[in-house]
């Protein structure tokens, strides 16, 4: 069994000047379905909530702070003192007030 390429070059001529002369506007159909499937998607997870296990998967991964107890005592005895900062603008003007 022989393959002739001319005969399927016949059938396909009206094909190939079809896709040339039309090759524009092929494009043009082709950008516009990937803006709209990306825009339809991009619409599609802007809506989306995280699912109930992400969400505690997510609060096990949280770190609480730890303070010792050095740095507590300190925080109080400088609360205690109530130290007074003294400005050195003292009469300074909010160029953002009208």
């Amino acid at each position: 069994m022989k393959l002739e390429l001319k005969p399927l070059l016949k059938k396909l001529q009206p094909f190939l000047n079809f896709l040339k002369k039309d090759s524009v506007a092929i494009f043009l159909v082709i950008v516009a379905i990937v803006f709209g499937f990306l825009i339809w998607r991009i619409g599609s997870l802007a809506g989306a909530e995280p699912s109930q296990d992400a969400l505690d998967e997510s609060l096990l991964k949280v770190v609480r702070p730890k303070i010792d107890q050095d740095s507590i005592a300190k925080i109080k005895a400088l609360q205690a003192q109530n130290v007074d900062i003294q400005s050195y603008f003292v009469d300074r003007n909010n160029p953002f007030q009208e």
